[in-house]
């Protein structure tokens, strides 16, 4: 079984919850996982095992975050050896957070960095008040593709000849990126992903 990613929104207003769940699976849609697709539960969810999955992540919430209040909705994802949909979930959930102004938690018990094996977000911060990319490694994401690897560069890889100048980037949300020797910048790493593999996407159609 591959590892598998939980996830616990807290806090959403009723009248966001139509709005939450369209803005999640727009960003959804924007790549292709290699595993789970994510998705989330909450009171209003129909199916049994969602509905099920809802009632027994809200038990476990008023245990283990008692101060965070009444769970609005939960739900998990299962990644098959690819880091960058790990990646990808976080700044999905951070955009949730920071739109709706929720506080997200994610447990990711199996992550090989053990400051990542826990992450909360408050209206789009850590808890400290710190941008979510204080917490990542400052090394490159390797995404291999078939006949290629794309080279995910974050915003703290200012070492790297490929980082982000840091009077440029405030909030240091800018990633880099470098396939088949060519690299650029995006403004956060969805979009940067999702130009990577347009230009990865078309080199391979013209070859």
């Amino acid at each position: 079984m591959g590892r598998v990613i939980h996830t616990r929104v807290f806090g959403l207003r009723p009248e966001d919850r139509e709005a939450l769940h369209h803005r999640l699976e727009e960003l959804a849609a924007t790549r292709e996982w290699r595993g789970d697709r994510p998705w989330l539960a909450d009171k209003l969810s129909r199916d049994l095992f969602s509905m099920e999955f809802f009632r027994h992540a809200a038990t476990a919430a008023i245990a283990e975050s008692p101060d965070a209040g009444p769970l609005s909705a939960a739900g998990f994802l299962r990644i098959d050896r690819d880091e960058t949909d790990a990646l990808a979930l976080l700044f999905a959930l951070r955009d949730l957070s920071e739109r709706f102004g929720v506080r997200v938690q994610v447990r990711d018990p199996d992550n090989p960095i053990a400051k990542l094996r826990f992450v909360e977000l408050i209206a789009g911060r850590l808890p400290d008040g710190a941008a979510l990319e204080a917490v990542l490694v400052a090394r490159p994401i390797f995404k291999r593709m078939p006949d290629a690897v794309i080279e995910m560069f974050p915003p703290r890889a200012l070492g790297s000849a490929f980082g982000t100048v840091e009077a440029t980037d405030t909030e240091r949300r800018i990633w880099s990126f470098r396939v088949h020797g060519m690299r650029a910048s995006a403004p956060d790493f969805l979009q940067a992903e999702a130009e990577a593999m347009r230009i990865y996407r078309g080199l391979r159609f013209l070859s």
